[in-house]
């Protein structure tokens, strides 16, 4: 039976209330990069690894803060920038100033790592703080009660571990997605091109949009992890023309090929679906975020960050939240 939202979030606090960091699998060792690492290194290594976020580890082994693939956006946009003033040209929309410029012309992560503290908790805390954190704004967090190579850390946790630790506690409650979906959606248009998307992402501070074609139904999902097709990993070259098409840019992610107008698969459901369906679909996938249709036009989103926003905090429900 479908409970109210209160009801809701104080059953999963509750629930999690009970349990400890230290329950949590480990699913694979914790992951590092040296702060001694320059930027653009390190942004490939999280786009070649195929993960959002990872610690940044000082020469004293102390953990200095979160590298995060959503600052990528902006550090491509500004190489791009670069780029296009070294030709004698100028980016249409840096000309416009849609960008709000985030500089990272440092010789190693750590300024920008900096900017995003990595939140530790010790094995003994509750598995409620550890969500609470992963709700408001941290892709992963760290479970100390490791060696001091590794920071200190015996795990690091990301929001698809938490959520399939509790995925199965949504069976019988009956949640519509729309009770938990980030509305309306942020979408441009097919034609729009490449640099637009990035930089969007940039300024907004999100990890991903929707993009539609003319009647508005959506074809593509454009993420921060789609920097990778700008650096170029696993044997790809990078492709470093932003002013494309989003339709051509993105038909890369599945072809590999720039001749190819492929399409890689979207992840949709309704409003009126079972949250667990949902939420199960995600952990299976490891997609982070399911775009919610009308007549297959985007009306919202429902991210691993939504779940555990609606869930687990007390914040009231807004239309506003990092994904």
């Amino acid at each position: 039976m479908a409970k109210d939202p209160k009801a809701l979030r104080e059953h999963f606090q509750g629930l999690l209330s009970a349990k400890k960091a230290g329950d949590l699998p480990i699913e694979r060792e914790p992951l590092f990069i040296p702060f001694s690492t320059p930027p653009l290194d390190g942004f490939k290594f999280l786009a070649g690894k195929g993960i959002r976020a990872c610690p940044v580890l000082g020469d004293d082994n102390k953990i200095l803060g979160t590298l995060d693939l959503r600052d990528s956006c902006g550090f491509i946009c500004q190489l791009y920038e670069e780029a296009q003033h070294a030709a004698g040209k100028k980016g249409s929309f840096v000309a416009q100033g849609t960008k709000a410029k985030i500089v990272l012309d440092d010789l190693d992560v750590r300024g920008v790592a900096k900017k995003r503290e990595f939140r530790t908790f010790g094995p003994d805390t509750s598995l409620l703080d550890v969500a609470l954190a992963l709700a408001t704004g941290s892709h992963i967090v760290g479970i100390e009660g490791g060696p001091e190579s590794q920071g200190g850390l015996s795990r690091v946790v990301t929001q698809g571990i938490l959520l399939k630790f509790v995925a199965p506690e949504l069976e019988n409650l009956k949640i519509p997605v729309k009770a938990c979906m980030t509305s309306p959606a942020v979408a441009l248009k097919w034609n729009d091109p490449a640099l637009k998307g990035f930089e969007l992402m940039a300024t907004k501070g999100i990890s991903s949009i929707a993009i539609v074609e003319e009647q508005g139904q959506i074809i593509h999902n454009m993420s921060a992890s789609d920097v990778k097709l700008y650096f170029g990993v696993e044997g790809h070259e990078g492709d470093k023309d932003l002013s494309q098409e989003m339709e051509d840019y993105l038909a890369k992610k599945s072809a590999g090929s720039a001749k190819s107008k492929a399409r890689a698969p979207i992840s949709v459901c309704k409003e009126s679906d079972d949250l667990h369906n949902v939420v199960t679909k995600l952990v299976k996938t490891g997609y982070h975020r399911v775009w919610v249709v009308k007549e297959k036009k985007p009306v919202g989103v429902l991210s691993l960050t939504d779940v555990f926003k609606k869930l687990v905090t007390n914040e009231k429900d807004d239309n506003c939240c990092i994904l």
